[in-house]
């Protein structure tokens, strides 16, 4: 199963380069726990379903002019996938241009995107997969 999970990953961030929110919908459940880093203030540190995806998709385009997400690596960890990213862009308050990486952990059941977790850092991610 776990081939078919990094597949589902990989479509949900294929379907974002696209613009494509309905396909990024269409494979996480219903009921998705989205985790926000705590570092980040004035984010709420969880969001839930579908309306959650949504709001989580909305918080980094917002304040980014040429937003870009590529990603560095994947690790395939069964019913979870961790995925590395570069995101890039720069910023509409004071068009400086910045680049950080973030990883994302998402768990999957059934091919459905059950959590969708952000680390800043890739060590946290893969701690919490061995947490788990």
């Amino acid at each position: 199963m776990s081939k078919q999970n990094v597949e589902v990953v990989q479509s949900t961030f294929d379907a974002w380069e696209r613009g494509d929110t309905d396909s990024i919908l269409q494979v996480c459940h219903e009921h998705i726990e989205v985790v926000q880093p705590a570092e980040f203030p004035g984010v709420e540190p969880r969001q839930y379903g579908h309306a959650g995806v949504l709001e989580a998709f909305a918080l980094w385009p917002g304040y980014w002019d040429d937003f870009q997400v590529q990603r560095l690596r994947t690790f395939d960890r069964g019913d979870q996938v961790v995925v590395t990213t570069e995101q890039s862009g720069r910023s509409k308050d004071s068009g400086i241009e910045v680049a950080t990486q973030f990883t994302f952990l998402f768990t999957l059941s059934e091919r459905k995107i059950t959590e969708w977790r952000m680390f800043l850092r890739e060590e946290e991610a893969l701690e919490a997969v061995a947490r788990s």
